[in-house]
């Protein structure tokens, strides 16, 4: 098996206890050596205030500003110092921990890093590498970190290519996108920052090419998911043939856990849909999120090494497995902001009222409909009603509303939108846009997500 300098060994399992928590408001001061991490978890309800004092200290490669506050709520982070740091918090935490260089992950970050920054170097194509593992292997944050740092060495950074239609990348749940990173990564959302919607934004808006996709799980229409792939990766496709510094920054593809991608609950190796991301992007390295080698074997024995580097990348010990009560949080933390914005960026919506019969809505099959056959990737039509529509989360396509459906699952997602109320004996809708105006004419596809108000 390939491997990189610093990338063959293993993280033992950090076994320290926390630190104990505080509930004060503070101000306390900390001190990091070089190459440790401060691990805090924010509680939902909490505030931690954050200010370098001193020295350099950063988050998911994401490098903090001296002497400038950041705020953090309901979240865990790690401050990695990548030199001696001074910190000064105010707030509450629920839990915080001081781990030294030797039980991060950091060294072998940073080697990934220098050795795509030397693929980048070397040619006109970037590296193109899929990031796999199993639930909390910490694939995601090693997207964001490895993102971040390459935009620091050059003004074009790579596209981040989230097929997970749990997670959230620049985009409500249930989408598959591509976003080109040309800024920095907003450390103090919770997610991954602003894409274009309405108002301006502290920090550069990414502007994602995004697939709906639409169900929470890939089991519960597999080839409707592959189509959403196929789809995505032709777009991605163009948009690099057009852009010589984006094609030289590369791609980094994040994937769902191998067990979601499975046929069912149980198949925790199931490699049909590695292969077909692999071909479709084509994919030239991959980065295996494990704390041992197994998957890795397994994977070499799978994939065609003749054309790929397969390198394992240790776990770090701080990775944090987030349960379903987290997820669903941060699913309607991706909506609520989609539409207003968070603290420091507040959005305005607009709320329009329009007839049942002005509007045409869709929706995948769906495994748990009741049929004993496997759903196909296609559309069937919704009735409009208050139990099928009520504070569903919808995506507006750019196919008319008399287009098939066919024409209406081929065609790209102009946006979203949220349907407030259902009245079924006026036969109204009231829905919130993102942006003034009237609700377009296209076709509605309907998802799985829910938001309250």
């Amino acid at each position: 098996m390939a491997s990189l300098p610093g990338l063959n060994g293993s993280l033992d399992q950090y076994a320290g206890d926390a630190l104990e928590s505080f509930d004060s408001q503070g101000p306390h001061s900390l001190q990091l050596s070089a190459g440790s991490e401060w691990r805090v978890q924010v509680g939902k309800d909490s505030q931690l205030s954050l200010t370098v004092q001193e020295g350099i200290a950063e988050i998911f490669g994401i490098e903090l500003a001296v002497a400038v506050a950041y705020r953090f709520q309901g979240t865990s982070i790690a401050v990695h110092a990548v030199e001696d740091v001074l910190l000064e918090w105010n707030g509450t935490v629920v839990q915080q921990q001081i781990v030294d260089e030797k039980e991060t992950n950091a060294s072998h970050v940073y080697n990934l890093h220098f050795a795509l920054e030397k693929q980048r170097a070397a040619g006109s194509q970037g590296p193109r590498v899929l990031l796999v593992g199993n639930r909390a292997s910490g694939k995601t944050s090693l997207a964001k970190t490895l993102s971040s740092y390459a935009i620091k060495t050059r003004d074009q950074g790579p596209v981040v290519v989230n097929l997970d239609p749990q997670q959230c990348i620049y985009t409500p749940p249930g989408c598959l996108s591509a976003t080109p990173i040309s800024d920095l990564i907003d450390v103090q959302n919770n997610g991954w920052g602003h894409s274009t919607t309405s108002g301006a934004t502290a920090l550069h808006a990414k502007q994602p090419l995004v697939k709906n996709f639409g169900l929470e799980r890939i089991s519960r229409n597999r080839e409707w998911y592959r189509v959403q792939l196929q789809q995505l990766a032709t777009s991605l496709d163009a948009r690099l043939a057009n852009d010589a510094a984006l094609r030289r920054a590369g791609i980094i593809v994040d994937t769902p856990a191998l067990r979601e991608m499975g046929e069912g609950e149980d198949d925790e190796y199931d490699f049909s849909l590695i292969h077909e991301i692999v071909n479709l992007f084509h994919i030239n390295a991959v980065v295996v999120c494990a704390s041992d080698d197994t998957l890795a074997v397994k994977l070499h024995r799978e994939l065609p090494v003749e054309t790929l580097t397969i390198v394992r990348l240790p776990t770090s010990s701080g990775v944090v497995l987030h349960d379903d009560v987290q997820i669903r949080a941060l699913q309607s933390g991706a909506i609520r902001d989609y539409f207003y914005g968070d603290s420091s960026t507040v959005l305005s919506p607009y709320a329009v009222s329009v007839d049942s019969d002005a509007v045409t809505v869709w929706e995948p099959e769906n495994a748990i409909s009741g049929s004993s056959e496997a759903p196909q990737a296609r559309l069937k039509s919704v009735e409009v009603n208050a139990s099928n529509l009520q504070h569903a989360l919808v995506a507006i396509s750019y196919a008319p509303r008399s287009a098939s459906p066919e024409e209406v699952a081929r065609s790209g997602v102009l946006g979203f939108a949220l349907i407030l109320e259902v009245h079924d004996a006026r036969k109204r809708l009231r829905i919130l846009l993102p942006v003034p105006g009237r609700l377009p004419e296209g076709a509605l596809i309907l998802t799985e997500s829910r938001y309250l108000e």
